[in-house]
């Protein structure tokens, strides 16, 4: 028994334990606290491995193939994973049953599956983070950069260098809110 812990908060921290292990797997890779590994990283890094411990062998070059991963998340990653306290904290969270496997972990599907979106600039009738969620529930995911591996940039006021950038890739869709939302009344 722990000291100033009745009942009742033996039973809610148990609960809680017990919820823990429900929690998706990109949850806890956000939770690790691994620098430049937010929350959308995370959700990216948990689609491309079987289990959070296999970015351990990754090498940074391996890391950087991954969708939406640069050269600072790559190295970031790759630096937690050499040290042995953080290789022996995943087995601790493998051993009390934390999820670690991501192979249950599949993109949400929908009509822009395998498609990558960008916002840039002021959105007037979404909010920012609307529409990234709109864009994941329909399957598509949001980049934080301009590069090749864009299919649409979302551009709003003030829009700045990231409009130039995708202008000086041609593959690039370049879109004003009013057509990303005309694209989401025609699913």
């Amino acid at each position: 028994k722990l000291d100033g812990f009745g009942e009742k908060s033996i039973s809610n921290l148990k609960a809680a334990l017990e919820n823990s292990k429900l929690r998706p797997p990109d949850r806890l890779l956000f939770a690790l606290g691994i620098p430049f590994v937010g929350e959308r990283t995370s959700k990216l890094l948990v689609r491309e491995i079987d289990k959070i411990e296999d970015l351990a062998s990754l090498s940074k070059e391996a890391l950087m193939s991954l969708n939406d991963v640069g050269p600072k998340v790559a190295e970031s990653v790759a630096d937690y994973f050499t040290m042995p306290s953080n290789v022996d904290l995943l087995k601790s969270f493998r051993a009390f049953g934390l999820p670690l496997d991501c192979l249950s972990i599949e993109s949400s599907g929908g009509q822009w599956e395998g498609k990558t979106f960008l916002f840039t600039g002021t959105l007037n009738k979404l909010n920012r983070n609307r529409a990234k969620e709109l864009v994941e529930k329909h399957g598509g995911t949001v980049l934080s950069g301009v590069s090749k591996k864009l299919d649409y940039l979302v551009v709003g006021e003030k829009a700045g260098s990231k409009l130039k950038k995708a202008q000086a890739i041609f593959t690039i869709k370049i879109l004003n809110e009013d057509a990303f939302i005309e694209m989401l009344e025609g699913i």
